[in-house]
């Protein structure tokens, strides 16, 4: 059961989570959740996993090595903190939509993420305010990112993929949140598009916070 401490403020902290970095922040007013996390700069082009495909990732999961952030608050944390806010799990993908990714015959690689849509932003201390994740990925053959972020929900196929992902780069059944932009299908027929901007973030192991903005119901 997730509880909640309300602070004078009008911010939310959801419980249940870790203490401190590990606990999601919900700002009612402004219709975000902030946490922090861990900044891997070159971490989506690592060799022997899945690249370019990863943005931000839970402490706890399977695709933390191939990660942009590294998020302190988990998958299940973030997920009940946006939901707090209202926000509405499309709940359209299905395992396969990862699964049968090379099978031409299935259609759920062809399906693209829904749910509500959700800006994400990354601040640090420095980086003279918050920065949109666009403005910190690259997209080839793109001037910049086809980024269209929903709120997807997945939570129940956690229990096969185990990945942790919070914010993926593709409409993935393994992440809290999509990009309604690219399908599965995409990252199949075309490779890996998205690489970090190492120039345009800080240093490898740099806390930041993580702002999540709902766009719409």
């Amino acid at each position: 059961m997730i509880l909640a401490l309300v602070l004078a403020s009008g911010v939310v902290r959801a419980s249940g989570a870790p203490a401190g970095g590990g606990t999601p922040v919900v700002d009612r007013a402004h219709h975000e959740v902030r946490f922090e996390a861990t900044v891997q700069p070159n971490a989506m082009s690592r060799p022997f996993g899945v690249q370019g495909h990863h943005a931000i990732v839970w402490k706890g999961g399977k695709s933390k090595t191939w990660a942009l952030f590294v998020s302190e608050a988990s998958d299940h944390d973030v997920r009940a903190a946006l939901e707090s806010l209202g926000a509405h799990a499309g709940e359209n993908l299905t395992p396969d939509s990862w699964n049968a990714r090379k099978d031409p015959d299935n259609h759920e690689p062809d399906k693209r993420v829904e749910g509500t849509r959700v800006s994400v932003f990354v601040e640090w201390r420095g980086s003279g305010g918050r920065i949109p994740l666009a403005k910190l990925i690259d997209e080839s053959l793109r001037t910049k990112p086809l980024l269209d972020f929903r709120y997807g929900g997945n939570e129940k196929f956690q229990k096969d993929f185990k990945s942790g992902c919070i914010v993926c780069l593709y409409s993935c059944p393994g992440g809290a949140i999509g990009n309604h932009a690219h399908t599965i299908r995409d990252y199949v027929r075309n490779g890996v598009v998205y690489a970090s901007i190492p120039e345009r973030l800080p240093p490898a192991g740099t806390k930041v916070t993580i702002i999540l903005k709902l766009e719409g119901p």
